[in-house]
């Protein structure tokens, strides 16, 4: 399996699935790119990702897809280890768009390899209902500063389709004592199981929550029959997914677009 290439198709279907057919939302895809419009004020939820450019084409690619975006609204765009051309993020930086201090891992982990589920206080839930979904949007709006008021935005203007039985997208509540406390989602596509958003409430840190629910969604990808599961890890969840057996495989970098 071409695990560079899976990493970036399962992140794009990730950034356009619940925005198509939704009113108010663009995505576009020319065959080389894809561009994902929210509608929303926010970088989180608009995207240009999965670039192949020809090294002959890239520089007008990149300015030609620079100018379709709509004027005030926030981007990033995504620098994955199939991207191409091999030199884009330097190409993106000297058209005015430098990429973002941090250089997250790109990591996968083979699903034929079981662990025991991570003992924790936690009530582990597969969202199944709008309401539990809104409690998975308030664990990640805080932790913005301040807190973010596009990202319970975002998933009320999706809800409906996010908890359809057969989305591919599949998310999960860690409660304690009734109150939700931890993140995390898993995305069906690409044949790989793309992991986003495991979170946990700062004043819930520490306590093992994270790797709680990361166990939790690389068991549903399992029992769903894929092989194997990839992610984009950010410094402080690298050492999470190092500890569950998550392994290096490539460098992703963001460059806003603003």
């Amino acid at each position: 399996m071409d695990l560079a290439a899976a990493l970036e198709r399962n992140h794009a279907e990730h950034a356009a699935h619940l925005l198509r057919g939704t009113a108010g939302t663009w995505v576009d895809e020319p065959g080389d790119v894809l561009v994902a419009d929210s509608g929303i004020t926010d970088d989180t939820f608009n995207m240009v990702i999965d670039a192949r450019f020809t090294e002959d084409t890239a520089d007008d690619r990149i300015a030609e897809v620079i100018a379709s975006l709509p004027e005030g609204r926030p981007f990033s765009w995504w620098v994955g280890p199939n991207s191409r051309p091999t030199d884009l993020s330097e190409r993106l930086a000297k058209a005015g768009f430098p990429a973002d201090d941090e250089e997250e891992n790109a990591m996968w982990f083979p699903l034929s390899e079981t662990h025991d589920p991570q003992d924790t206080d936690l009530e582990i839930v597969k969202v199944r209902t709008e309401e539990q979904l809104a409690d998975f949007a308030g664990v990640l709006a805080p932790l913005w500063t301040p807190p973010s008021k596009t990202v319970p935005e975002f998933y009320r203007m999706v809800a409906a389709k996010a908890v359809l039985p057969d989305c591919p997208a599949r998310f999960f509540v860690g409660y304690r004592d009734g109150r939700p406390v931890a993140t995390a989602e898993v995305f069906l596509a690409a044949d790989v199981a793309g992991i986003y958003n495991v979170a946990t409430a700062v004043e819930h840190r520490r306590r093992g929550y994270a790797a709680a629910l990361t166990s939790a969604v690389l068991a549903e990808a399992a029992g769903a029959g894929y092989r194997a599961a990839v992610l984009q890890a950010s410094e402080a969840g690298e050492l999470v997914y190092r500890g569950l057996g998550f392994r290096e495989f490539g460098k992703v970098r963001e460059h806003a677009l603003a």
